[in-house]
């Protein structure tokens, strides 16, 4: 067979597919290419801005097992699997899994050229319609106001602390992300959005392990400031003006004191 057929990115959300199962290879390959980038764009991974680019993906070989219902060893076999057939190309480190899905812009740029050539014989038909285009770009224009008062109320100091920017990330882009209609952002289809309960379910499912790492990154922090106040108390008990001198004479000693409250 050949040609092709188009495969809007909703597909994965009808009740059918939403179903408890395990993923057969052809579901989870059509999970890649739906899921893949249809832009190049940026997010952020920790504290650093990643490009991703058209065609490419940036996912967890734990989020692709939880996702295809598989385990470790069938999700690896079936990567290697694309990558020998030339399908994808895969890069993994400590963090995260970057899939790049082989001739993505070439396919798209071919159904692009078609969908051109479509539209040109719909336009002598849609004039009237084109007379709204003013309209149209007023609506755009609302709908980047609505994407940045979203951004604003998810990235407030509290949330930052609380869930971390990374979680924050994802879940801004998960509710931003418009629907079929190209219209609505995901957050304005719910009848009632609720930025706080939101998050706090968000969290607390933690598909992608981003609140635990932020737990544990606090954790790390608060025992690494307990150590240094310990330290700082038993040097002042011990020596404490030999000790004030050794501070001042370094000097980045000198600046981490300071920032605890100690004078030298």
């Amino acid at each position: 067979m050949e040609g092709w057929i188009s495969l809007h990115r909703k597909i994965f959300e009808n009740p059918i597919f939403k179903r408890s199962r395990v993923y057969s290879n052809m579901e989870a390959w059509l999970w890649l290419l739906v899921k893949a980038n249809h832009k190049d764009n940026k997010f952020l991974l920790g504290n650093k801005m990643v490009k991703v680019e058209k065609g490419q993906m940036i996912t967890s070989q734990k989020k692709l097992c939880k996702e295809f219902k598989w385990g470790n060893s069938k999700l690896r076999s079936f990567l290697k699997l694309l990558q020998s057939e030339d399908m994808i190309e895969l890069k993994v480190d400590s963090k995260s899994t970057l899939i790049t899905i082989s001739n993505y812009r070439k396919l798209q740029e071919k159904q692009t050229a078609n969908k051109l050539k479509v539209n040109r014989k719909r336009t002598a038909t849609k004039s009237k319609v084109n007379t709204n285009n003013n309209d149209n770009n007023y609506n755009n224009d609302n709908n980047d106001n609505k994407k940045d008062n979203l951004y604003e109320m998810i990235f407030i100091n509290n949330n930052i602390e609380k869930y971390g920017r990374t979680l924050l990330n994802a879940f801004f882009v998960y509710w931003s992300e418009k629907g079929m209609n190209g219209k609505k952002m995901r957050y304005e289809m719910e009848k009632v959005f609720n930025v706080n309960s939101r998050l706090v379910t968000w969290a607390k499912n933690d598909y992608d392990g981003y609140y635990k790492a932020h737990l544990e990154d606090q954790r790390i922090k608060s025992e690494n400031k307990k150590n240094i106040e310990e330290q700082k108390k038993i040097d002042d008990e011990a020596d404490p003006k030999g000790f004030a001198e050794y501070i001042k004479s370094d000097e980045s000693l000198n600046k981490l004191y300071k920032g605890k409250g100690f004078k030298a």
